[in-house]
Formats: structure tokens, C-alpha cells, sequence
């Protein structure tokens, strides 16, 4: 369904009341969101992991060391994109002015765009977490004996 159809039927489900069909949209926007704090709350636990035992996974050899870098690099660039393409506040109050469906479909269409980023961005985060996890891998594969503290 296109946004336009999805305006017209999401008015006609709310026999034109615009306040109603707005409310539905901003709580479609609000999902995504909560998802993007998801998301960026996820590549935070990573960023504090790495902070406690990427010197630990570093040490294994280069390639661990390689791996725990991209891998933050790659999860904080998730990051950045989903604050950036998401999380941006634009208010729904901003887009009244035409008629309501033109209204709705630009709405419908934000919202179309917030979730081709989430979907990006959530498979840039993973791509990051595969590679944070592989340095994982051979730190396990490669048993060091350990000195503590370790510093």
C-alpha cells in the first residue's frame, strides 16, 4: 500500500478526524523510537564491555586486537546513524497545513524512512557485533595464562 492509500485509509478507519489519525502515526513514530533507544542502548553495553575486557581480547594476538577495533568502530557508527537518521525530534504538529491526507502521507512517508533506518542501522550494529564477537572467539581459542591485575 502506498502512503497515500494508507492516509486515506487510515482517515477513513477515523471518519476523518485528523487529531485521531495523527495520534495513530505518532504512535507508529513513537515504536520506532523506543526501538532506536533499543538499538543505541546496545551499542552502549558494547562500548562498556569493550571498556572492561577489550585490553583483555586485545592482548590475545593481532587479529583479536584488529577484530575488537572494527567492531567498536563499526557498533558506534551504528550508532551515530541511528541518532542521526532516527532519533532526530521533528514534530508532528510541524507538518499540519494542507489537506489531511497530504498531511498524513508526508507522516506515513517520515515514518517509512525512520524504519529503512532502523533496519540499517540494526544491520550495522549486528555487522559490528559479529566482528566483536569473533575477537571473542580467539581470545577463548587462544588461552593466555592470565596475570592479575590485569592492566
Amino acid at each position: 500500500m502506498s502512503p497515500r492509500e494508507e492516509s486515506q485509509a487510515i482517515l477513513g478507519l477515523v471518519q476523518g478526524d485528523l487529531l485521531r489519525a495523527l495520534t495513530i502515526v505518532q504512535n507508529q513514530l513513537d515504536v520506532l523510537h523506543s526501538r532506536a533507544q533499543v538499538l543505541t542502548g546496545l551499542a552502549g553495553v558494547v562500548v562498556t564491555v569493550t571498556g572492561f575486557s577489550g585490553r583483555l581480547i586485545a592482548s590475545t594476538n593481532l587479529t583479536a586486537q584488529v577484530l575488537v577495533i572494527a567492531g567498536l568502530a563499526i557498533v558506534l557508527l551504528s550508532a551515530f546513524f541511528i541518532i542521526h537518521r532516527v532519533m532526530q525530534i521533528q514534530w508532528v504538529t510541524g507538518e499540519l497545513g494542507g489537506d489531511p491526507v497530504t498531511t498524513i502521507e508526508t507522516l506515513l512517508r517520515r515514518r517509512d524512512k525512520k524504519t529503512e533506518a532502523i533496519r540499517q542501522g540494526g544491520l550495522i550494529l549486528f555487522s559490528g557485533l559479529l566482528l566483536f564477537f569473533a575477537a571473542f572467539a580467539v581470545m577463548l581459542t587462544h588461552p593466555q595464562p592470565m596475570t592479575v591485575p590485569v592492566r
